[in-house]
């Protein structure tokens, strides 16, 4: 989210942007989460933190637990929002109606568009365009993008100021030439 990396023999530059926070449940991850970027990862169950802990921001990146919508997760069986683990994005809601971000991102798997015979995802839609956001949302396939992986995942994305709304287009996938298999991560040339 801060640029400054090459990427399929593309030099990207150093944004001028920072991250501020980042909140992870896991100790372990927070500690691979600090060990690899700047910003400070609170250790805490997102339920328990209060608005007032994060510090102001422009743009909030989140991804809710994904076991509740995935279609491997069958034992148990997938239930949506049904489980309390499926209506943690009730919590980003809470924190972007708290700080008002510009734009919001938030991310999780393919089976979220199916729960619930499909009542999950579309309700998911209402409670972000309530907290006063244009929403824009794409299954997007992280192979499309240069990564040796077929990983279908759900991409919404929510912008306060209806004019930026409109001029937003999700990226299109890489040319075949920029596609690449593990063996090029493992074996490079």
């Amino acid at each position: 989210t801060e640029g400054g990396f090459e990427f399929l023999g593309k030099r990207y530059s150093r944004l001028a942007t920072e991250t501020k926070a980042a909140v992870e449940l896991d100790p372990r991850i927070a500690e691979i989460y600090e060990s690899n970027f700047r910003a400070p990862c609170v250790v805490k169950d997102i339920r328990d933190l209060d608005a007032k802990d994060l510090p102001s921001h422009d743009v909030m990146t989140g991804g809710f637990p994904c076991q509740s919508f995935s279609m491997v997760a069958q034992n148990p069986p997938r239930l949506g929002h049904d489980d309390e683990r499926g209506r943690l994005y009730f919590e980003m809601c809470r924190l972007l109606l708290a700080h008002r971000p510009q734009v919001f991102i938030a991310e999780n798997v393919k089976g979220l568009l199916s729960a619930n015979q499909k009542q999950a995802f579309p309700l998911l839609l209402e409670e972000f365009r309530q907290c006063g956001y244009h929403i824009h949302w794409d299954l997007l396939d992280a192979a499309d993008y240069g990564v040796p992986q077929r990983r279908q995942r759900v991409f919404i994305v929510g912008f306060r100021n209806l004019t930026a709304s409109t001029s937003f287009k999700f990226p299109r996938p890489v040319a075949d030439k920029y596609r690449s298999v593990m063996g090029d991560v493992l074996h490079p040339r």
